[in-house]
């Protein structure tokens, strides 16, 4: 006869094992990657960003050039190189080296402190992300690229003289800095990315879209998105 206590403790590590699978699931979805998108491409597609998903990582890539520092301030610092990934999710788990399943059932199951990963970059994309990157090319007119810049800029957590914070978790880091909003099962770097595209304007949703292939999905619906093959 089994125990009440073995099924609890069955039951529980069933449970905690799905809700791991279901952050950090970054698989490819079967078949093809071709986006369909809608049948209206994008009015003025003055601009364009890039959602990258690398292994545990998904961020959204700028051109620096584009970027106005009027909206975002700190793109300042990054004006000699020609990218920036930004990212954002649990301080520890974002910062930490190898798969640290620990720190990611952590921030799963207690609301944690978030961050942004600002990483700036030189290489094209495919060189520097590597072959087995999904990245798609998400075109936006002016107002659409503003908004979504100012979504990020908004994303910083800031003093009360409205600077950046950086990370302390390894000392003063340059690339991950405090940011708004607490990371949960519910609330992860795919969720951020989705609501991003939100905020500036297109008709998608954030809500339940906790791992990378419904972000992706969610992608594929804006008008004139196509995947980066090279």
């Amino acid at each position: 006869m089994i125990k009440k206590k073995s099924l609890n403790i069955s039951f529980n590590s069933t449970f905690t094992l799905l809700l791991l699978l279901l952050v950090i699931s970054c698989g490819y979805s079967p078949g093809g990657l071709a986006a369909h998108g809608q049948e209206e491409f994008t009015d003025d597609p003055d601009y364009e960003v890039f959602v990258v998903q690398q292994r545990w990582h998904t961020g959204i890539v700028f051109h620096t050039r584009d970027v106005d520092p009027d909206i975002w301030p700190e793109i300042e610092r990054y004006t000699d190189r020609n990218f920036v990934d930004v990212g954002w999710g649990d301080e520890r788990f974002y910062q930490a080296t190898g798969d640290p399943v620990g720190l990611a059932l952590r921030s799963m199951l207690f609301p944690t402190q978030s961050v942004l990963l600002v990483y700036p970059f030189n290489l094209p994309l495919r060189r520097s992300y590597g072959q087995d990157a999904r990245i798609i090319r998400i075109p936006l007119n002016s107002d659409q690229f503003r908004d979504l810049t100012r979504y990020v800029s908004d994303s910083y957590m800031r003093d009360e003289q409205g600077d950046i914070q950086p990370s302390t978790i390894h000392g003063e880091s340059d690339l991950f800095f405090l940011a708004e909003g607490k990371y949960h099962v519910f609330n992860t770097c795919n969720t951020w990315v989705a609501r991003g595209f939100i905020e500036a304007g297109f008709d998608i949703r954030s809500f339940c879209v906790l791992n990378a292939n419904q972000v992706f999905r969610q992608m594929e619906r804006i008008p004139g998105s196509e995947y980066l093959r090279e």
